[in-house]
């Protein structure tokens, strides 16, 4: 075979070296909060879908070896009084940590894809909580202590739990942007409408709400 084809066909190699390096693994999940109330337990939920890829082989350069994970879908929220809501935001927990202690995710993907069960979320692996002064005005946006919600919601408030699933259910979706008229505006960016996290309250942005 002459050079030039030779040439012709290597990035076709390379393409084929690599698609088979990385492996793949995505699942749904389910976050409740249950929340104690002066007018009896409430709680609310959202299910979002979490993937871990896997890439790693001779033809791959070191910086692009190794797991990355992503997730989509959006923060579960909860109206704990008229007009005030709470809201667990997108990042945590670590379906890892939750339901395989100490392993390595690689190791157990596999088994989160076909795992249908629900566990308990340890404290350590809360997902920050928070409110608004005002839900139409993103700058009110305040921190919720997991320990002490009558701080922000008043006397005979507090947090009984949060639970993960693993689910079959589809993705939840439209009942953030039914409270948060602006999550779509804002389009992602820094709850002030900058373009940087300086002045940021909570350095949050609307992918802490919604992530596609």
């Amino acid at each position: 075979m002459r050079l030039t084809s030779c040439l012709r066909l290597l990035p076709l190699v390379l393409i084929l070296a690599l698609s088979g390096c990385s492996q793949k693994w995505s699942w749904h999940q389910r976050l409740t909060l249950v929340v104690e109330t002066p007018s009896g337990p409430m709680s609310a939920s959202s299910v979002t879908r979490r993937s871990l890829r896997f890439t790693d082989g001779w033809f791959v350069p070191p910086q692009a070896r190794g797991a990355a994970s992503s997730y989509s879908g959006e923060a579960v929220v909860l109206e704990v009084a008229p007009g005030r809501y709470l809201f667990a935001l997108l990042s945590a927990p670590n379906p890892f940590e939750v339901f395989f202690p100490g392993a390595a995710p690689v190791a157990v993907a596999p088994q989160l894809e076909t795992l249908r069960e629900v566990r308990e979320v340890p404290r350590r692996q809360y997902p920050m909580l928070v409110t608004f002064a005002d839900v139409a005005d993103p700058t009110t946006v305040a921190r919720v202590d997991p320990d002490d919600l009558a701080a922000s919601f008043g006397p005979g408030v507090a947090l009984r739990g949060m639970t993960l699933e693993i689910t079959d259910d589809p993705v939840t979706g439209g009942v953030v942007e039914g409270v948060l008229g602006w999550l779509g505006p804002l389009n992602g960016g820094y709850l002030h409408g900058g373009f940087s996290s300086r002045g940021a309250p909570l350095g949050l942005t609307g992918l802490d709400f919604l992530r596609n």
